[in-house]
């Protein structure tokens, strides 16, 4: 029997799928910008949260 919960099996998934995208960000060339806008991701976003897909102005879209 597993100690795991569907929610916990969910929230590994959806961490691995941030990864992969942030990967795949990184292959393309475009980490480091937004994915709605274009500009510059800062340092400082994504020391704090380096899957970061969008700036400051569009977090409900990350």
């Amino acid at each position: 029997m597993s100690d795991f919960s569907n929610e916990s099996v969910l929230a590994i998934e959806t961490t691995l799928n941030e990864v992969d995208r942030a990967l795949e960000r990184l292959r393309v060339g475009n980490y480091r910008r937004c994915q709605v806008c274009d500009t510059s991701i800062g340092d400082a976003e994504l020391i704090a949260n380096p899957l970061l897909a969008n700036c400051p102005a569009h977090p409900e879209l990350a």
